[in-house]
């Protein structure tokens, strides 16, 4: 069975969900957390969150599909480069042997029928597709990335 995590990364967060795709394609959740980076000195807190990532994911995760970074049209604001900097810290902290795919939210569809966006206030899809634990609303994105990493569309 492979274990898989799905994750999204913002300024001062990592949404990390867990699970492995059951044989009818639907994924079941190990877990569902939020890793939060540390108030105070950023290099210190970014140090740190490298370190609790390493550990998170050395043992029973197989692969790894995390939200890749996505360019505006305007200049990029702080919180964007924060979030670039944190993603940053987050794929170096993944270990060697853990396979990782960066993928595009909006490349998550049915079928090319739905935006990223529908997706994630369909409750009639993720109980659908989803079993195990719980999964928060705001872990919905990363549990969607889960699919890609398996391949499914």
């Amino acid at each position: 069975m492979t274990v898989s995590v799905g994750a999204v990364v913002s300024s001062k967060k990592i949404i990390l969900v867990e699970g492995h795709v059951e044989v009818d394609g639907t994924i079941t959740l190990i877990k569902d957390e939020t890793m939060n980076l540390e108030t105070g000195d950023r290099p210190a807190a970014l140090r740190q969150m490298h370190k609790r990532v390493k550990d998170r994911l050395s043992e029973g995760v197989d692969k790894v599909a995390v939200k890749a970074s996505s360019g505006g049209r305007f200049a990029a604001k702080t919180g964007v480069l924060h979030a670039a900097e944190l993603r940053g810290v987050f794929l170096s902290a993944i270990p060697n042997q853990v396979e990782i795919l960066e993928t595009h939210a909006k490349s998550v569809s049915k079928g090319k029928s739905q935006k990223i966006g529908d997706y994630l206030n369909d409750d009639d899809y993720f109980s659908k597709n989803f079993t195990g634990v719980e999964l928060r609303k705001g872990s919905r994105e990363a549990a969607l990335l889960m699919f890609e990493v398996e391949g499914k569309q």
